[in-house]
This record gives structure tokens, C-alpha cells and sequence, in this order.
């Protein structure tokens, strides 16, 4: 039988990065939701503000200033591939 929890695919975080007592729940939440887009061997996704802010349910100046801590922390690298162009979300952690 399989697991209908993942039947549609899931994404594998970090205990050091779940654990962390200064990362607060939100940048937690987000992080999580970034591992269920990362490729698994480079750890790269390519998932847009809006997109995260709808699927998350948060605005997204939200978003954006947990991208700016989760960069800040060193949990995540965020690479910018042009004007109008979605970034690259790198989890380092």
C-alpha cells in the first residue's frame, strides 16, 4: 500500500534548519515549502514570490522579508538571473 501522504511528491528538510531555535515558524514553514520544489541533488527551485505567496497563503512583502532572513542566516542563497526573471532558491542548510 502506498503512503497517500506523499503521493504527490514531497521534500526532504533539514533537522538542522527545522530544529533551530532562532529560526521562527513562518521562516521554518517557508523553508519547507522551498525543499518540496528543490531539485534533490543541486538544491535549487525556481519558484516565484507570488507563486509562494498564494500556495502559502501570506502576502508577498511576507515572503520577501522571510527570504531576506532565511538569506541573512545563511539558510538559503538567492540568485538573481535578470531583470523579470524568476530567482534561483539555493538551500544550503
Amino acid at each position: 500500500m502506498k503512503n497517500a501522504r506523499i503521493k504527490d511528491g514531497f521534500g526532504m528538510v533539514s533537522n538542522t534548519v527545522i530544529r533551530d531555535a532562532d529560526l521562527s515558524l513562518k521562516e521554518k514553514g517557508l523553508y519547507a515549502y522551498l525543499a518540496t520544489y528543490a531539485n534533490s541533488k543541486t538544491n535549487e527551485c525556481t519558484v516565484g514570490i507570488d507563486k509562494m505567496a498564494s500556495e502559502c497563503g501570506i502576502d508577498q512583502s511576507t515572503i520577501k522579508r522571510i527570504l531576506k532572513t532565511l538569506k541573512e542566516k545563511r539558510v538559503i542563497l538567492r540568485v538573481q538571473r535578470g531583470i523579470n526573471t524568476t530567482a534561483i532558491t539555493i538551500l544550503l542548510k
